[in-house]
């Protein structure tokens, strides 16, 4: 390519890459605009008796039976995040530090997964508690299997409100302190390893063991972060990073570790290491086009418009999700059916499309449909942009 094609090329990228950024912005301001929470409809069932109610703050209620000149409960909400973002719930408190309502006033999580936890006895078994009681998952609040993540946090949001309307609207006494223990376990340990190994362990290996290495890394992913841990780098966890829904790092530190990892050794080395030898689907593409023996497509027109067409794809699905403060909202990858081994019948049969496409292309899925390369691309275009020429030498 000549330098004047070059330099169209790199101007229509950088175009196409700040009108990208604006749409974003747009985007998520109309969000935010469209996230107040409205649970007037369902307050007078928050408490027994309860027949009217006041505001009395901000999100903050007092509920009134016929003849009461006293609250007979106060409804305050919090928000704590879970998988998908924040999940904001309504709490219901009487005089006795009695929780008498509970109402989940929205949510950001898969409606599938939230269906679970709304169809359990974990709401039932909140409302029996007072505020001063433990609130520990896993010894007095049962956690849900597959649903960790929502229970915590319904469970945290019901324990602050309690205890900010006990102490401080009925000035009961205030209970201890537990002070909350990082999780950081066999899950994290591994993550780290894998991603260290990818970023210097292949490149220090012998020309002999590159391709043992690499292979060792991606079973191993395959294994722990595909079928075990279930947590592959996914579109709702860029969409999390984009609108600030940063989980409650006590007991996501993995989160922390996957996309600010992933995105450390990007900006420092501008490899993706995690999609070229961590990702676990990435790893089961290659097995299967092992066996199969697909080859790798040919660079040519139809390829580029394929590329093209999934950023447009990759980018309207960040628009929804901002639009609709909802990370999970427009999500379309096929690793949880893969991994899970269920799924609605239209994302299995998605998934069986990708797979037998795999058979005959190298990892189609990942050059493709996969967001994270559309994010890269978008990340390479503005590194390359702001990046002065002299630091560019340098980094050469």
């Amino acid at each position: 390519m000549d330098k004047g094609k070059k330099r169209n090329k790199e101007k229509m990228e950088r175009l196409i890459a700040l009108l990208t950024f604006v749409a974003l912005a747009i985007s998520a301001v109309i969000g935010f605009q469209r996230s107040k929470s409205d649970i007037s409809d369902q307050l007078l069932n928050m408490a027994n008796g309860a027949k009217r109610y006041e505001i009395v703050g901000f999100e903050q209620y007092a509920l009134f039976n016929d003849s009461s000149v006293q609250a007979i409960a106060y409804v305050g909400m919090s928000q704590f995040n879970g998988f998908g973002g924040p999940l904001k719930v309504a709490t219901a408190v009487d005089a006795k530090g009695n929780i008498t309502g509970i109402v989940v006033a929205d949510h950001k999580e898969t409606p599938s997964w939230f269906k679970r936890v709304s169809d359990s006895q974990l709401i039932p078994q909140l409302k029996q508690k007072k505020y001063n009681d433990n609130f520990i998952l896993g010894e007095d609040v049962d956690a849900l299997t597959g649903a960790t993540y929502t229970t915590q946090a319904i469970t945290e949001c019901v324990k602050e409100t309690s205890r900010d309307i006990a102490v401080n609207t009925y000035h009961l006494p205030q209970p201890p302190v537990v002070a909350r223990k990082l999780k950081f376990g066999i899950p994290e340990f591994t993550l780290i390893v894998l991603l260290l190994i990818g970023t210097f362990g292949i490149k220090r290996a012998s020309s002999k063991n590159k391709k043992r290495v690499r292979w060792l890394l991606m079973l191993t992913s395959l294994g722990v972060i595909g079928f075990w841990i279930n947590h592959p780098l996914t579109l709702v966890d860029i969409n999390k990073l984009l609108m600030g829904y940063f989980p409650d790092i006590y007991n996501q530190i993995y989160w922390y570790i996957l996309i600010f990892g992933v995105l450390l050794i990007f900006l420092t080395t501008k490899k993706n290491v995690y999609c070229n030898h961590v990702c676990p689907f990435g790893a089961t593409q290659e097995c299967v086009a092992l066996i199969a023996k697909a080859k790798n497509p040919k660079a040519n027109q139809m390829t580029t418009i394929l590329k093209w067409a999934r950023r447009l794809i990759v980018f309207g699905a960040i628009f929804l999700a901002l639009i609709f403060r909802n990370p999970g909202y427009s999500s379309y990858e096929v690793y949880g059916t893969f991994f899970n081994l269920s799924g609605t019948k239209t994302a299995v049969f998605f998934l069986s499309i990708v797979l037998i496409v795999t058979l005959f292309i190298k990892r189609p899925w990942c050059k493709y449909l996969c967001p994270v390369p559309a994010f890269e691309d978008y990340l390479r275009v503005l590194m390359n942009w702001l990046m002065p020429k002299k630091i560019k030498a340098k980094s050469n």
